[in-house]
């Protein structure tokens, strides 16, 4: 994956997003965990298509699987972006 973003989530956790290492085209986001020698555990860091995160939050949200303000948390960043895109049309 070539990362092209970083957000620290503490304790070495972080989200990554980037291309994909499959495709120069399709976009992945990374959910990286720190192994001792300071790389990442493959296991437990998995890399996914960005395609795939509206499927896999519609399945979570249909099984009532997040809280209720993690919803909201989601549910205003993702207005957020909306207001961004439409703005800059």
């Amino acid at each position: 994956m070539e990362v092209e973003h970083v957000r620290d989530l503490g304790e070495g956790h972080q989200i990554e997003l980037g291309r994909s290492t499959w495709s120069e085209d399709d976009r992945s986001v990374r959910d990286r965990w720190p192994t001792k020698t300071g790389g990442f555990s493959p296991r437990s860091s998995s890399e996914g298509p960005i395609s795939s995160l509206v499927a896999m939050l519609e399945f979570v949200a249909e099984h009532d699987e997040l809280p209720a303000d993690e919803c909201e948390r989601i549910i205003a960043a993702l207005a957020a972006s909306v207001r961004w895109t439409l703005r800059s049309r």
